[in-house]
């Protein structure tokens, strides 16, 4: 049996999640859109190294 809040009340994490399950979807746009903005500055670097590297090299 699940534990009950006095007066017959859900516990209090299924009563957050019934109020805010729909910010998961934003929370899970702004994790992916840090994602691929750390991603796209990796490439970035990568590109500006190599090319660096080429020029040096001729």
């Amino acid at each position: 049996m699940r534990p009950v809040w006095a007066a017959g009340r859900p516990e209090m994490t299924e009563e957050l999640f019934r109020d805010f399950w729909w910010l998961m979807f934003p929370v899970f746009g702004m994790v992916m859109a840090i994602l691929g903005a750390v991603r796209n500055g990796a490439y970035q670097d990568r590109v500006i190294r190599d090319a660096r590297e080429n020029l040096e090299r001729n």
